[in-house]
């Protein structure tokens, strides 16, 4: 026979849901996960430095290919940023002979040799330039 204390129906306590209202936003709560894995970080970074690894080198060969021995005697590629070539000159005079070579149609066949494609080229006046 039934207890008058005992109830037929389930209450919200023995259903697992609380009455209260900060138990029931507790367990909405979401938590970042404390031990997070960075393999999967450095293995994407790893893949973009690869990749400019592998654009700078061809951009590099392109240009000790296709540019005329005086510049690249004395012009160094520095690099690509944001699209655009970086060479150092030594001097005003170089750049007005790798600005002329370029827009003469250097910089498309650099682009064509590296298979990168190059929005323009940033000349860089001064023999000690460093890279960026």
């Amino acid at each position: 026979m039934p207890d008058a204390n005992s109830q037929s129906s389930s209450t919200p306590k023995q259903r697992g849901t609380s009455i209260d209202p900060l138990d029931r936003l507790r367990s909405l709560r979401v938590r970042p996960d404390r031990a997070r894995d960075l393999q999967s970080d450095m293995a994407a970074q790893l893949k973009v430095l690869r990749k400019v690894s592998r654009t700078e080198s061809a951009l590099i060969d392109a240009w000790n290919t296709a540019a005329p021995d005086e510049l690249t005697r004395h012009c160094k590629p520095l690099g690509l940023k944001a699209g655009r070539l970086e060479i150092s000159v030594p001097d005003a005079a170089q750049k007005f002979q790798a600005d002329r070579w370029l827009r003469s149609g250097g910089l498309a066949e650099l682009s064509a040799l590296a298979k990168v494609p190059l929005r323009g080229v940033q000349l860089h006046v001064g023999a000690n330039t460093a890279h960026r």
